[in-house]
């Protein structure tokens, strides 16, 4: 038995900013994800939970086609899908009312292509960038997430960190100067001090050299938005590998 990739979860930081005069960064939630698989499509969707007894309020927030940001709220019944009926271009956050007790699975009403089965205790699921927009000169913006270890018994050994999908080419990141960090800045227009943000294939490596049982690394990403740019709608990926025994 050694490490395995599902050890290795994507975590949001305490403070997760949706515009860019708010704190971002800080120490690991580990009540929140990152992780989600987005829209293929425009769709509405729907929610349900793997445990009977699950009645928590589910938020749906996203775009809708018209580019508007709106929320709509279901309520879990059980083991019984939930439909909703708003239609989204794409999906921004799902906030839980409470810790179910089963994971919660959110999915298109068309096809039923999962976006996300939310393990129990987790309340909520977000993007990065929540709303971020261009202004008429180039803007530059940081975001915090966290890697972590989850095995309470395996280490990741000689990590290393690199960018392994970027379809949009505007990301670059930067790993945390040590592991389990709460370092937070003003706002996500502030640089955090001291680290260097670079781009695929360039590695970085954990500070330490090993990520042990139960620790996580901060994760730095950087979008750089061209004057007026465009809406994007796409994703990044951030690689942690290394060696276990």
């Amino acid at each position: 038995m050694s490490l395995q990739a599902s050890d290795i979860v994507a975590y949001q930081s305490a403070n997760m900013p949706e515009n860019d005069s708010n704190a971002c960064g800080g120490a690991i939630n580990l009540n929140g994800l990152v992780v989600f698989t987005d829209l293929g499509a425009n769709d509405a969707v729907g929610v349900v939970s793997d445990n009977a007894g699950d009645n928590e309020s589910v938020t749906i927030t996203g775009r809708l086609a018209n580019g508007a940001i709106d929320s709509e709220v279901l309520v879990l019944n059980g083991t019984t899908r939930v439909p909703g009926a708003k239609t989204f271009e794409r999906i921004l956050k799902i906030v839980l009312g409470g810790a179910a007790a089963g994971v919660v699975t959110v999915d298109r009403n068309t096809g039923g292509a999962v976006i996300k089965a939310i393990p129990a205790g987790i309340t909520s699921v977000r993007r990065a960038f929540y709303d971020s927009v261009s202004d008429s000169s180039p803007k530059v913006l940081y975001e915090k997430i966290f890697l972590k270890n989850t095995s309470g018994t395996f280490s990741l050994t000689n990590a290393v960190a690199s960018l392994s999908a970027d379809p949009s080419g505007k990301m670059k990141f930067a790993l945390s100067a040590a592991k389990d960090d709460a370092v937070s800045v003003a706002n996500r227009l502030a640089a955090p001090g001291g680290l260097t943000f670079v781009d695929e294939p360039t590695t970085q490596a954990v500070p330490g050299v090993n990520l042990g049982p139960g620790e996580a690394i901060g994760v730095w990403l950087q979008a750089s938005l061209d004057a007026l740019e465009a809406a994007i709608k796409s994703s990044v990926t951030v690689q942690l590998r290394g060696a276990s025994t």
